[in-house]
């Protein structure tokens, strides 16, 4: 059965290096920290969606390979539904290589593998009718097309986080079907032309039926629709990784969101979810349960009653069926 997200994009195997420098054309330096793990912005979401006791259903493509294998078994470990998770004949799975300093700056090789054939990637309108949320992480025209239109078709909540490569989709029609648009600074001012700034995002809010919600990594992140205008600091943790922490936050924000419909609720647990996850390596690791956040969040004198009452009254229902 179909989870209550469903979410479509890439899996990925990550492969981190932190080095003293970048190095130059045909230079070769000692990576001293580095880390594989299992990545992706679509998995990362669906595991820490998963993680916070949401039925979640994998919309994805693997290599037959055993990172594929590997990938998949992870997922169905973390209890993420992987049954719309297609395995490719001599197909690879998708690598994506990073390398930075302590500056930050960066080098980024990534090896797309099953993940370039999302756009071909076909679905059963039936397997996936009932689910509440379709989550699209990445920019894959076609299959924002066709999940856009079986969501209006089924009455779901559309969430767009559209990442690094998007400056191709045709915006202007597609935030017509969309209800909750994660974006970070840049991406707002590349795809928008709009800037980080309360007068523009209510005024860009308006411009579609949802919520902008603006990730600003450590100076926190803001939400709006328009009308309402909430704002949230970061949660002051030791940062080891960031990887993942955008994906983390999306599922934290949309997961309290749907049971609550109160905003400033769903940033503070959207953030608390990505602070937890920053303190691991990998894009996976650390991200927290439920019952972890909650722990996290009260010891900010924040509450999630609320939205821990909806799981219960869930569970209670599954337990008399």
């Amino acid at each position: 059965m179909v989870g209550e997200f469903v979410v479509f994009g890439r899996i990925n195997i990550d492969i981190v290096m932190r080095v003293d420098t970048i190095p130059k054309k045909n230079e070769h330096v000692i990576c001293e920290e580095g880390h594989i793990s299992f990545g992706g912005s679509a998995a990362n979401f669906a595991a820490q969606a998963s993680r916070l006791g949401v039925k979640t259903t994998l919309v994805s493509c693997v290599g037959d390979d055993p990172y594929g294998q590997l990938a998949v078994k992870e997922m169905s470990r973390l209890g993420v539904d992987t049954s719309c998770i297609l395995v490719l004949e001599n197909q690879s799975t998708g690598l994506f290589i990073y390398t930075h300093d302590a500056a930050e700056d960066w080098i980024v090789v990534a090896k797309p593998g099953a993940n370039k054939f999302l756009e071909k990637r076909l679905f059963e309108e039936e397997d996936l009718a009932d689910a509440q949320v379709m989550h699209l992480a990445g920019s894959f025209p076609m299959m924002i097309d066709r999940a856009m239109e079986l969501a209006t078709t089924h009455g779901m909540i559309v969430s767009l986080d559209p990442g690094r490569a998007a400056d191709k989709l045709e915006f202007s029609r597609i935030l017509r079907h969309t209800d909750l648009l994660f974006v970070n600074q840049e991406e707002l001012k590349e795809y928008f032309k709009v800037q980080p700034i309360e007068s523009e995002l209510r005024a860009f809010a308006k411009t579609f039926p949802g919520i902008v919600i603006l990730k600003m990594g450590a100076k926190g992140a803001i939400a709006t629709d328009g009308f309402e205008y909430c704002t949230s600091n970061v949660f002051e943790v030791p940062v080891v990784d960031t990887m993942g922490a955008g994906d983390a936050f999306a599922a934290g924000f949309i997961t309290a969101w749907i049971r609550s419909e109160r905003i400033e609720q769903a940033l503070n647990m959207a953030n608390a979810a990505a602070a937890l996850k920053i303190t691991k390596q990998g894009a996976q690791n650390g991200q927290p349960s439920l019952e972890e956040l909650a722990r996290f969040l009260r010891k900010h004198n924040i509450s999630i009653d609320s939205v821990l009452n909806t799981f219960k009254t869930v569970s209670k229902q599954r337990k008399n069926r």
